[in-house]
């Protein structure tokens, strides 16, 4: 099983919709355009991961720096719960590290 961003990236969509429940209607379409704008930066990190170009750590590093950009997007989608919104990176961010994780595991 190898990682796919597509999927993750699908996945971290609905973590943010479970944490935005009321608003999710809403924001849906603003919130999957955010992610599909960072496709290119998250598959470059998955992939420095998963070669072995960077470790744990500074994936996490790399992951702190996509916190800002994502964000700064989601406010601009009309979330504006700052801590729920935190929240909700919080949980997308972690289903992009779980899938990176798998796919090392499964190498």
């Amino acid at each position: 099983m190898g990682f796919d961003i597509d999927k993750t990236l699908n996945e971290m969509a609905k973590a943010i919709g479970a944490i935005f429940t009321g608003e999710w209607p809403k924001v849906k379409d603003c919130v999957e355009n955010v992610l599909k704008d960072e496709r290119k930066a998250l598959a470059d990190i998955a992939k420095a991961r998963l070669s072995d170009n960077i470790n744990d750590d500074e994936l996490k590093s790399q992951l702190e720096d996509e916190q800002a950009t994502l964000e700064a997007a989601l406010l601009v989608c009309g979330l504006k719960a700052k801590a729920m919104v935190q929240k909700a990176i919080n949980a997308a961010l972690k289903v992009f590290e779980d899938a990176v994780k798998t796919a090392i595991k499964a190498m």
